[in-house]
């Protein structure tokens, strides 16, 4: 029960501190990149998860996992094709 109460604490300092020192020191123009980092890793895995679904229905199996949603977030289109390939060749 500790524990949850100091990491609920801990949480709460955090956001406090974020949201006071932040302004000063550009925790803001970080916060945005990581945002927008795990809203792009968020649509991959949509993505993938559809594309299962979807091949699913042809006998085709799509990885949905950590590192396709990885390759797909850093590199976009060019990443979206190399899991298009690599699930063709497999």
């Amino acid at each position: 029960m500790i524990v949850y109460i100091t990491i609920g604490l801990f949480c709460v300092l955090f956001i406090f501190a974020v949201i006071t020192i932040g302004k000063k020191r550009g925790f803001g123009v970080i916060l945005e990149k990581l945002a927008i980092l795990l809203f792009r890793l968020a649509c991959s895995f949509a993505i993938l998860y559809l594309a299962h679904i979807i091949a699913d229905g042809h006998n085709i199996i799509v990885p949905v996992n950590l590192f396709s949603a990885l390759t797909i977030t850093i590199l976009g289109i060019p990443g979206l094709l190399c899991i298009g390939v690599i699930t063709i060749f497999q």
